[in-house]
């Protein structure tokens, strides 16, 4: 309890920080009777959409079960309850208890919801570019919320089967007493990509250098391309990459940045696309493995930038958050997008372009002068490294979960995960049915829904 009542404290100070340097509005926090609030104006639903609840809490559940976390049995025992049982796979992840993992994201939803029926009735009242503009907000926020919910709670995406694998329930309006039944995995991805497709032709081009929390059509392609890596359709999200890339590419060059400083990334540095926080921290938590961080190689600034070494305990802990902050970064980057873009070029067969996007990047992480760039002519498997090096250049950011359910349908890249806690050892399979969470029991109650298979 007192490390959670910290991370509030720190989670509050940051968002104060960060809210006075982008000027954003707090409508819900204005009104003191939240339920007799009642936006009906361009600027209370664009507060509602800039409300902190937006882009933090993202589920952070599927990154504390993915292989990147490293828990030491001192550590695990000082979590709350959800993180010690997620860490495990624990078949009871709830444990009879409410999920902020389900219910924030499903907030978001809702105020998205409030906004795109709030315009409906503001009509001919407000300037329609405005209401364009706001309406293309409310479908990414929804959007990027039914995608969180997804690939935590929902099957992964299997192309055999995706049409009635069970996906999420897809709350489209603001009725809390209608009932809504869990989606397939596939009607959950194409409402997510028609939200989007929408939201795309409505948004702003132009990112912003300080309102990161407001998407932009480089925000819509990046998410576009993350979703279809997810369905492995990987033409459409090469064509997607490509296009984020076109409105915005713009890289930062690691020798920039100090590597003795705590928290090393501003939350406004030029890769972040659109700035998103994960739901949870404690104190010296998201550590890895000694053999993962020593994968860097020396001349990596990612390996002084990312990680810091405690020399008594021989802990390895992230630093590297472009959240700037203890809290994992949840949004998107162009380096994401670059990553997209080489593996899905390496899948279609173009491992030439694959390296030119891999080195494109990765010479923005090298010490000055000491890249050597890769060449097709001297890498046997150009996928097996762009794969390596995408883990590596996207850690804690809450992708390594998706790409775990995505990878473990192919053989070459399949990986059985181990864990031993309080002297038990713990395994997770590839395809387990643990890879989809349990969806907390008042759900299911409620909406009469299935639950996942544990």
């Amino acid at each position: 309890m007192k490390n959670l009542m910290l991370s509030e404290y720190l989670l509050i100070l940051f968002l104060f920080v960060l809210f006075f340097v982008t000027g954003c509005g707090k409508y819900l926090d204005a009104v003191p009777d939240k339920s007799l609030s009642v936006p009906n104006s361009v600027a209370d639903y664009q507060a509602l959409l800039e409300n902190e609840l937006m882009f933090i809490s993202a589920p952070a559940l599927g990154e504390i079960g993915s292989d990147d976390l490293y828990l030491p049995d001192a550590l695990w025992e000082t979590q709350v309850l959800f993180v010690r049982d997620a860490y495990h796979w624990s078949k009871d992840l709830n444990e009879g208890l409410n999920s902020s993992n389900w219910n924030n994201p499903y907030q978001k939803i809702y105020y998205a919801n409030i906004v795109l029926e709030g315009i409906e009735k503001l009509g001919e009242s407000q300037p329609s570019a405005e209401l364009d503009v706001l309406k293309g907000w409310a479908l990414f926020c929804r959007a990027n919320a039914f995608y969180d919910v997804q690939e935590i709670y929902g099957q992964p995406y299997k192309p055999g089967s995706a049409d009635h694998d069970l996906g999420i329930p897809l709350r489209l309006n603001t009725n809390l007493r209608e009932k809504t039944l869990r989606a397939s995995v596939l009607k959950t991805f194409q409402q997510i990509l028609k939200d989007l497709d929408e939201a795309v032709r409505l948004l702003p081009a132009t990112v912003l250098k300080t309102n990161r929390n407001r998407p932009t059509k480089a925000a819509a392609y990046a998410l576009m391309a993350r979703a279809t890596l997810i369905m492995q359709n990987y033409g459409q999200a090469l064509k997607y990459a490509d296009e984020c890339l076109k409105h915005y590419n713009s890289l930062v060059d690691y020798n920039s940045f100090n590597p003795g400083s705590t928290l090393p990334f501003s939350p406004l540095n030029d890769e972040v696309i659109y700035t998103g926080i994960q739901l949870y921290y404690n104190d010296r938590s998201w550590q890895v493995e000694r053999d993962f961080y020593l994968s860097y190689a020396s001349n990596d600034l990612r390996r002084s930038l990312f990680f810091t070494e405690d020399a008594a305990s021989k802990a390895v802990v992230f630093k590297g958050f472009y959240s700037a902050s203890p809290y994992a970064f949840n949004g998107f980057t162009t380096a994401e997008v670059y990553m997209v873009k080489a593996e899905c070029e390496a899948r279609t067969g173009n491992n030439p372009a694959a390296l030119t996007a891999l080195n494109t990047l990765l010479v923005k992480r090298a010490k000055a002068g000491s890249y050597m760039p890769f060449d097709a002519s001297s890498v046997p498997d150009v996928l097996s490294l762009v794969l390596t090096e995408r883990r590596k250049e996207c850690l804690f950011r809450n992708l390594r979960w998706s790409d775990l359910r995505r990878l473990n349908q192919d053989p070459q890249f399949a990986k059985t995960l181990t864990r031993t806690v309080k002297g038990v050892t713990y395994q997770l399979p590839p395809n387990d049915p643990r890879y989809a969470l349990p969806i907390p029991d008042s759900e299911i109650r409620m909406n009469d829904i299935p639950q996942n298979n544990r």
